[in-house]
């Protein structure tokens, strides 16, 4: 081979050569790709178990028979729930894979494919659902959007505030719907505006939030933060709103912020979304600054399960301990929010995530004109059946079912879900529902010390709407090292720096009652308890980005605060080696003025050194309650 090469460059065949390594490489490349996905061999095939098919076939024919409903607007409910079955993908049915989800609106089905307990007989576990439409792999986006978001363009012009999320697996279809809905919508607005006399002006903002932090996806994934006013108004400092004069330039402008949104590779999808991405669009009359109506679409990320994020690396779990986080203070708070129609002084603890915080108009502005969609995509592959079932039962709980939904079906419809089959019982496995308390009482673990001494305060809170904000929500964190504009003098601020280093402090007081609330609702709604070293988790990994951005930002200022005092000490030098001076520099002010540079140097490291330490003591923490919570690493879904 050496010898050949040789030869190629003594006879000038340099550019053959060049060619022919480039042929090798792109060749090695495809061998490692099939290696990692041979299923995207045109080649590859793997044939289905045959006996879970053919059950599978005749189950689907038998639901076939029943007569779907009519899909209903969504024009005159608050919170409007749907489901989504996207198509099985040709490739997945080379791999062996089988469609185990039948619809018939509003119902839907999933036969989990399972093997009886000697380990040979197999067996279909059929669970039912109902929601206010289905939509299966027949129904287009357009239909989607005809019974979600377009009952909703009339009501967004009318100072309404309509918040629209697409949630469930990776791979599910959610962010191939919401980029079909986000088209369609902004269409509407703009023809609406347009048949009233383009009385508006559209303003649009996209962020993402991923692990726990905010960036700008029209500037650059520049970090935001969150701010709350003395009236409990929330504040994103920083946030691009920008004036989209066209649909043309909306849609470049979305576009844009979605081809640089936050994504990784996981077990189930090799480009999955791991950020929350919305999308505000903000409706305002001519020549005012006051919002009129806004429009805001949410893409979740991928709801992965504890399972799949344990043998990832620690970014990764805290990044799946995010997401699920706001998960369950969503599916709180659309809760809250239907409840309050029975009762005006519900709580909705908003403040237990991130994703809620942001969300706060949504769930607690003008209530009278605020609407809630849960648009949730499952994927139809029968491997994936415990992913859809999951999706299904958190959307199933976002409220309750009421009878004119349904028309005169409802009893049929209301047994389904509760996992009983009226032409046959043995194949409905038992809903979540049947565990629910059909008491109020709120049930504490006698053994959870901490939760007995807080029931008092529980239930006292309980009622209550929710506090003012706290002061430390009211105000940015101040740096631990500020500087004068005017002068660029250090204020004295390094006696503050280690204010916040008790490890054992509280949440602040709004989310300490919104975590105390999720734990009483989930107790009463659903039978479980929320672990406590759940809660202390998810504190640690907040503690944990706010350690992170802390140590960052004191590095920065300790870089500039060392520039500043290198100019005082060349200064000193300057002066004591009487360099441009006539008069004679004192020793004694030479020493006086290094020794205060260096105590300042000394202040500044070893501040940054207890963070540091602080930081690395987290870390400890984190790995000691991550095994300690294995397997139920998450909130349990099942």
């Amino acid at each position: 081979m050496k010898k050949q090469y040789e030869n190629n460059i003594k006879k000038g065949g340099i550019a053959e050569e060049i060619a022919l390594l480039k042929q090798r490489r792109e060749a090695r490349k495809a061998k490692e790709e099939q290696k990692k996905n041979p299923q995207s061999n045109p080649q590859s095939y793997k044939e289905s178990d045959a006996v879970f098919s053919k059950m599978m076939t005749k189950k689907k024919e038998a639901i076939s028979k029943n007569k779907p409903l009519k899909h209903i607007d969504s024009e005159d409910s608050k919170i409007f729930v749907v489901v989504r079955k996207r198509p099985i993908f040709q490739k997945e049915l080379n791999n062996g894979e089988i469609d185990c989800i039948s619809v018939v609106n509003p119902r839907v089905y999933i036969h989990e494919c399972k093997i009886q307990i000697d380990g040979i007989t197999k067996y279909l576990e059929d669970h039912e659902f109902y929601f206010d439409n289905t939509f299966g792999e027949d129904d287009q986006t357009e239909d989607v959007y005809k019974y979600t978001i377009a009952p909703m363009i009339s009501l967004t012009l009318n100072q309404g505030i309509v918040t629209c999320f697409a949630y469930g697996q990776t791979g599910s279809g959610k962010t191939y719907t919401m980029k079909g809905i986000e088209t369609l919508a902004i269409d509407a607005l703009y023809d609406q505006n347009s048949k009233m006399g383009d009385k508006f002006d559209f303003y649009i903002s996209f962020f993402e939030i991923y692990g726990g932090r905010l960036y700008d996806l029209l500037n650059n994934k520049n970090k935001l933060q969150v701010l709350d006013d003395k009236k409990g108004n929330v504040h994103i400092y920083g946030l691009i709103n920008q004036l989209a004069e066209t649909p043309d330039m909306m849609h470049r402008i979305i576009d844009a912020a979605n081809a640089i949104r936050t994504t990784h590779n996981t077990v189930t999808n090799e480009t999955s979304s791991r950020s929350h991405a919305i999308c505000n669009i903000v409706i305002k009359l001519k020549n005012s600054d006051e919002e009129y109506g806004k429009l805001s679409l949410v893409d979740l990320a991928g709801s992965e399960r504890a399972q799949e994020t344990q043998s990832n690396n620690r970014q990764r779990r805290a990044e799946g301990a995010e997401i699920n986080k706001s998960l369950l203070a969503l599916k709180e708070c659309i809760r809250a929010l239907d409840e309050k129609k029975n009762n005006p002084n519900t709580h909705v603890p908003f403040r237990a995530s991130k994703l809620t915080h942001v969300l706060r108009d949504s769930f607690v502005s003008r209530s009278d004109k605020s609407r809630i969609i849960m648009i949730s995509c499952i994927n139809p592959s029968y491997t994936s059946a415990n992913h859809s079932l999951s999706t299904l039962r958190y959307s199933d709980r976002l409220k309750e079912k009421t009878k004119q939904h349904f028309g005169g079906n409802y009893n049929n419809i209301n047994a389904g879900a509760r996992g009983i089959n009226p032409t046959n019982n043995n194949n409905f496995a038992p809903s979540p529902k049947n565990n629910r308390k059909s008491d109020n009482k709120i049930n504490y673990d006698k053994n959870d010390k901490k939760a007995i001494e807080k029931k008092a305060k529980v239930e006292r809170t309980q009622s209550k709407e929710k506090k003012p904000a706290s002061k430390k929500q009211e105000l940015p964190k101040k740096p631990n090292i500020q500087f004068n504009k005017n002068n660029n003098q250090k204020k004295d601020a390094s006696n503050e720096i280690n204010d916040d280093n008790d490890d054992n402090k509280e949440l602040d007081d709004g989310e300490e009652e919104d975590w105390d609330y999720l734990k009483r609702t989930m107790a009463k709604r659903e039978g479980k308890v929320l672990n406590d070293d759940y809660i202390k988790y998810q504190n640690l990994t907040t503690k944990l980005v706010e350690d992170e951005d802390d140590i960052i930002n004191y590095h920065m200022n300790i870089i500039k605060e060392d520039a500043r005092l290198l100019s005082q000490e060349g200064d000193l030098i300057t002066n004591i080696k009487g360099v441009g001076k006539e008069e004679d520099f004192k020793m004694d002010e030479y020493i006086a003025g290094l020794d205060k540079i260096i105590e300042q140097k000394l202040k500044l490291y070893d501040n940054i050194r207890s963070k540091v330490e602080k930081y690395k003591k987290h870390i400890k923490e984190e790995d000691v309650l991550r095994q300690k919570l294995n397997p139920k690493f998450f909130m349990d879904d099942s």
